[in-house]
């Protein structure tokens, strides 16, 4: 029960930090973005940054919808590709926010 509520909270939380990037907002929830100097962030485009997490947060975000649906009856095989999809997805996200999001 209790992993169930925590999946949907997190599900939740998750879904709301796709919403907020993917409409433009919440640059200061990235980290290293909020901690720049404004020096450091006129070197980013921040219209590209918030597209990207957004997207990649999407990502995440979908995953854990279907964790979320499938619960108990997932299997085993399925963690592992979870696990998978979001290592990577992190890593792109990484990449091209050191990559492509720079003006």
């Amino acid at each position: 029960m209790f992993a169930r509520i925590v999946l949907w909270v997190t599900f939740a939380a998750l879904a709301t930090m796709t919403i907020t990037f993917l409409s433009g907002h919440g640059a200061s929830l990235i980290a290293g973005y909020n901690t720049a100097t404004e020096a450091e962030k006129r070197t980013v485009d921040e219209k590209k940054l918030l597209r990207v997490m957004g997207v990649g947060m999407l990502v995440v975000t979908v995953v854990i919808f279907v964790f979320a649906l499938l619960e108990e009856r997932a299997p085993t095989a399925f963690v592992y590709v979870t696990i998978a999809i979001m290592g990577v997805d992190c890593a792109a996200m990484i990449y091209l926010a050191n990559t492509k999001c720079k003006k």
